[in-house]
């Protein structure tokens, strides 16, 4: 039966930006979902990563099969077709054939059993895939999965203005694979639940869309979603029915609370997207399909405006698909397979609205060039790595004839036409950080340059350097000689001061490449601590680092720093596993901390050598591989570990990197039973599962990480990185906490200088001084931290202060092996004997704690990260087995984050050999 074209409603800005979320929030969730397809369920306190690996394998960001299907029918719905025709049925049919036969990654085994039997009757037909399905379906009692669920999002967008065509052509398309009542159902609630959030902002269409199906079923279906609100996105174990795959979507969406917006404290409410996505991975099982189900929805009612830029650069798939593309099939789609009157979504370039192109240096950071469209669409070439892009621009490459980053923001220039401006403009600034913290110079754009690029630009300068909102506008406005129509538009005027009020010079705190922005939980403020409140009012501005970016590893001395970071956790290993009491003249034996170490810092380059050549983020997976090489090394699960990182059919040499030529790594020197049981807990293509150990090698093997947060005054990053590593293998809040709070520490101890504000500190000593603004740092550096935790350690140091050195003390505050008594015994070390010539003194006073080891482990770190190598004792270094391993660790660590020997996506490298040594997996 034919039908006519069904009428498609005018959209307002708000609708087209939710309308072309919907593709994008389907695709985000699924390649979120992706490494963790029946994977065991993640804790609530694991943060789901858009890392790849899962069944494909699938590159980080590549989304499946979920995806991949709704693009066969994207690509008909785009053309403005009505989907209930036998026309529009056979063209998805065509689609899904070419699908499976070329780009498939992965097919549920009914969508390929009923395309298989298609494919043998005829086909081309929809009619002949639709006799299959209806096969299938009576000869299995187990024929309602997800497969047609995960793919619907789309239709609803091709029948926004007709709700009941709407429900007929999601029965329709869902009947082709998947003809089984529920699945029908499902559909219908679901399309109906985009439709209302395109529409009108809210989550109430999936409700109303129970009047959308047959009378009989709607009874179950209110109980279906009543259970759903009740529990947990887990408690639908069975997620592969497509029951329990939309209880869990909905679950995840409706459980998850919508953040209130406090701009300063880094809260908005389109955050809600990326929170319940993050829950809908953690329900386990059929990761990818439920969060590319939630996805849709969650598009749909944030927008593309919504979904994190760090997502949307990395998104894409089959058949060769970025986020702009899903972005321009989805708007299509909505507007019945029409542009608009420029062009868009589809014209290769976007009218440069008459302006004459330009570009001039930010007044605060001449890497970053401000210009317009006109610019960055003109054959004259512009010297940057990467394009942040405020407007709309075409589907040809932005910068002809050059290889550039590109992100593109979804930023209206209009009055009340940003449902999430304050979150669109807080992403953009952060990824113009994130570009020029990879030392990228940036082009940041909008249409004229007149409005929305001043407004990004001064909440970058604010995020870089501490920024007022009002200064960054005065020399913004001096430079921008071309216009300045900011005053014109008060909400973006209004929302760049409601973003840089408040949170002062911590904004400019370093975030790990590729993290997720974390911010202090709400009631962090709220937490008054008698200490801390006291030492804070005597840390004064005047106690404030300087303003600015601040790469401390290119200063004078900062390598010495490094090296003694990393040979005084040796060596006070070394000394406290033998009670302070080593023989002389004999090699010092390394322990399975300093193991363990060496591992940490050489997968912290190799994490760094994958970044800066595949455009990603940091990676705790690389150090997971790490350890694995360790592990293999001492012989433990060696083949089962070989075949996790390599494939049987291969002759690579595995463990690979110059540290399994070392033959003391291979040396058993101690025992590490949490990271061995993590290790050992794989499978081919997953991580370990972490125990619920707080044993000290969480913390211990982490000390590394404080040197990745030194290169612009990051202590943020330096916790970021060492919780990562902990979380490896230990799952006990408190081993991560310490893990992070050590990192902060050690890094204090590595930037420290001198005496400039004793004055302030009351003539305290230099390292007295750097622990003391690391407890303090913890507040913004650590959104983990709790006030006890901090409360704790503030203790401590004040012991440290009125009783140096008893042992008696040392022992109550260090009792065991653990990763929180090994931060307090260090911490109260170190500050017991600050000084310069006591750093021998310290270890072996170390060494007589309970678990004299890991507390002159920690000590040793944070006494040589403040004072340098040559600070430690010559002859114990000298005689030390891995002291010659350590330094090259050192000198390497700190030209991988200097130099980049080895280059990156878009530079060419120094060093050819780099990668041989420090492969980036």
């Amino acid at each position: 039966m034919a039908h006519a074209r069904v009428p498609h409603p005018r959209l307002d800005a708000h609708s087209v930006d939710r309308a072309a979320g919907v593709l994008l929030g389907a695709a985000v969730g699924d390649a979120l979902g992706v490494p963790y397809e029946f994977e065991a369920r993640l804790g609530d306190d694991q943060q789901p990563r858009m890392i790849g690996g899962g069944l494909g394998p699938y590159e980080p960001g590549e989304y499946s099969d979920d995806t991949q299907m709704q693009v066969c029918i994207a690509e008909v719905a785009a053309t403005g077709v009505d989907l209930r025709t036998p026309e529009a049925l056979d063209a998805i049919t065509v689609n899904f054939h070419k699908w499976l036969s070329g780009g498939a990654s992965d097919v549920g085994a009914q969508t390929r059993a009923v395309l298989g039997a298609a494919a043998r009757a005829d086909g081309a037909s929809g009619a002949a895939l639709l006799d299959a399905a209806r096969s299938f379906t009576a000869g299995n009692d187990r024929a309602a999965g997800n497969g047609s669920l995960m793919r619907t999002g789309i239709v609803a967008l091709s029948h926004l203005g007709d709700p009941e065509a709407m429900a007929e052509a999601a029965v329709a398309v869902s009947a082709l694979t998947h003809p089984d009542p529920d699945c029908a159902d499902a559909c219908v609630l679901w399309c109906s639940g985009i439709r209302t959030a395109v529409l009108d902002g809210t989550f109430d269409g999936v409700r109303a869309g129970l009047d959308l199906i047959p009378a009989e079923r709607r009874g179950v279906w209110a109980r279906r979603l009543d259970e759903a609100e009740a529990h947990p996105p887990h408690h639908f174990t069975n997620n592969g029915w497509v029951v329990h795959a939309l209880q869990a979507a909905w679950s995840a969406i409706i459980r998850t609370s919508v953040p209130e917006l406090s701009p300063a404290e880094g809260d908005f409410p389109a955050q809600h997207l990326r929170l319940a996505l993050e829950a809908a991975v953690r329900a386990g099982t059929d990761t990818d399909t439920v969060a590319a189900i939630a996805g849709a929805l969650l598009g749909a009612r944030w927008g593309c405006s919504g979904v994190p830029l760090e997502w949307q650069r990395v998104v894409h798939g089959w058949p060769g698909h970025t986020g702009a593309d899903l972005v321009r099939l989805a708007v299509l789609t909505a507007r019945g397979g029409k542009d608009d009157a420029q062009g868009w979504p589809s014209a290769t370039h976007m009218p440069a609205g008459g302006h004459l192109g330009f570009a001039t240096a930010h007044p605060h950071d001449s890497g970053v060039v401000l210009g317009n469209l006109a610019r960055a669409q003109s054959a004259e070439p512009v010297d940057v790595d990467a394009v942040v892009s405020l407007c709309r621009v075409g589907t040809a490459p932005i910068l002809p004839g050059s290889d550039v980053e590109h992100v593109r923001v979804w930023l209206v220039d209009s009055q009340g036409e940003n449902p999430n401006l304050h979150y669109v403009l807080d992403q953009a600034a952060r990824q113009v950080l994130r570009l020029r913290q990879e030392g990228k110079r940036v082009l940041l754009h909008c249409l004229a340059g007149q409005s929305r690029t001043p407004a990004v630009a001064a909440v970058y300068s604010h995020l870089a350097t501490g920024a007022d909102a009002e200064t960054a506008l005065k020399e913004l406005r001096e430079v921008l000689k071309g216009g300045w129509q900011l005053s014109a538009h008060p909400e973006l005027h209004d929302a760049v001061h409601e973003l840089t009020v408040g949170a002062g010079s911590a904004s400019s705190r370093e975030l790990p490449p590729g993290a997720p922005q974390r911010t202090p939980a709400p009631h962090k403020a709220a937490e008054p601590v008698e200490r801390e409140q006291t030492l804070r009012r005597r840390a004064s501005d005047e106690s404030r680092e300087p303003e600015g970016p601040r790469n401390f590893l290119k200063e004078k001395g900062a390598l010495s720093r490094v090296r003694g970071l990393l040979l005084g956790l040796a060596v006070g290993d070394t000394l406290g596993a033998a009670r302070g009491k080593l023989p002389s003249d004999v090699p010092l034996r390394a322990g399975v901390s300093t193991q363990l170490a060496c591992f940490t810092a050489e997968g912290t380059i190799r994490a760094f050598v994958r970044s800066d050549h595949r455009g990603l983020g940091l990676t705790s997976g690389v150090v997971f591989h790490a350890y694995c090489r360790w592990a293999a090394l001492q012989g433990i699960e060696s083949e089962r570990l070989r075949s996790r990182w390599v494939r049987s059919d291969t002759e690579r040499v595995w463990p690979d990197g110059w540290l399994a030529q070392v033959p003391v790594l291979a040396r058993r020197r101690g025992s590490a039973p949490a990271t061995v049981a993590a290790l050992s807990d794989i499978e081919p293509g997953g991580l370990g599962n972490p125990t619920t150990s707080r044993g000290c090698h969480a913390l211990t093997r982490g000390l590394p990480a404080a040197v990745v947060g030194t290169r612009a005054n990051g202590s943020e990053v330096s916790a970021y990185w060492a919780r990562e590593i902990a979380a490896l293998t230990h799952g006990d809040p408190a081993a991560q906490s310490a893990a992070a709070h050590a990192a902060v520490l050690a890094r204090h101890c590595l930037t420290s200088g001198p005496l400039t504000r004793a004055n302030v500190f009351g003539g305290q000593s230099q390292v007295r001084q750097a622990l003391l603004e690391g407890v303090l740092a913890l507040v913004d550096a650590d959104p983990g931290a709790t006030a006890d935790e901090r409360d704790r350690l503030h203790a401590v140091l004040q012991q440290a202060d009125e009783h140096p050195g008893e042992a008696a003390r040392l022992a109550h505050l260090a009792p065991d092996a653990t990763a929180p008594s090994a931060l307090l015994g260090g911490l109260y070390v170190a500050a017991s004997f600050p000084d310069r010539d006591q750093v021998e003194a310290a270890l072996r006073f170390a060494a007589q704690a309970p678990d004299g080891d890991s507390v002159a482990c920690v000590a040793g770190a944070l006494l040589g990260a403040a004072h340098g190598a040559e600070a430690l004792p010559v002859d114990l270094v000298s005689r030390h087995e891995l002291a010659w391993v350590l330094d090259t660790l050192a000198r390497d660590l700190v030209a991988q984050l200097t130099d980049s020997p080895s280059g990156g996506e878009y530079v060419s490298g120094w060093d050819p050999l780099w990668q041989v040594r420090y492969p980036g997996w």
